[in-house]
């Protein structure tokens, strides 16, 4: 149970930081209310951020890597479903695994972001 969480977490974080960048205040606004409610453990906010980012990044022409991210997200989430997990409240360890992966991605991308920027 835990790989759905890290699958979803990382996806959570890959487009918040590729909406940050590319998407509009509203989207992006949008995009961080629902991620702070999945972080809460919130499943039904999770299919409404898997549908609006869909629509973000089908909109700004993101890198090969990020749609592999997101459909592996949108296939678990399906996955989840059909073996009669409910997404209301999300599953404990997959909660534990999401939250924990989306703060380690976030870390990353920000140590990268002051690599590429102060070149240390």
């Amino acid at each position: 149970m835990v790989r759905p969480g890290v699958v979803l977490g990382r996806d959570l974080a890959a487009v918040l930081h590729f909406a940050s960048e590319h998407a509009n205040r509203r989207d992006c606004t949008r995009l961080q209310e629902l991620s702070r409610m999945v972080l809460s453990g919130d499943g039904t906010a999770l299919i409404a951020f898997l549908h609006a980012a869909r629509k973000c990044l089908a909109a700004h022409d993101p890198p090969p890597a990020l749609w592999n991210y997101h459909d592996e997200a949108l296939a678990a989430v399906v996955d989840l479903v059909a073996e009669g997990a409910s997404l209301q409240p999300l599953d404990a360890r997959i909660h534990v695994a999401l939250v924990v992966t989306f703060h380690a991605t976030r870390a990353a991308q920000h140590e990268h972001r002051r690599v590429s920027r102060d070149g240390v």
